[in-house]
């Protein structure tokens, strides 16, 4: 008796290390200010931190869509910047 009441311990022991340890579901990036601000970060990594050509992708991309926020023109820069190293 005393085996099976340990083996459920047991059990519940390795579940509940399983839950505390599992990844989170994948965030998508966040809405308003702080997507421009999380765009904006992916862009510097990506570009190893050279803001004039973030903002040189960015003007040519707001001649292209005048009507686009910031933060809709940095996930457009950011994804030809994945698009072309992808490419490579």
């Amino acid at each position: 008796m005393s085996a099976a009441v340990l083996l459920i311990v047991l059990a519940l022991a390795l579940l509940a290390l399983l839950v505390a340890t599992r990844p989170g579901a994948p965030k998508g990036p966040p809405a308003g200010r702080n997507a421009e601000r999380y765009w904006e970060e992916k862009i510097l990594r990506q570009t190893r931190g050279n803001r004039g050509a973030l903002e040189r992708a960015l003007t040519a991309r707001r001649q292209k869509y005048p009507h686009a926020s910031r933060a809709e023109l940095l996930e457009m820069v950011h994804d030809e910047y994945m698009r072309d190293r992808n490419r490579s």
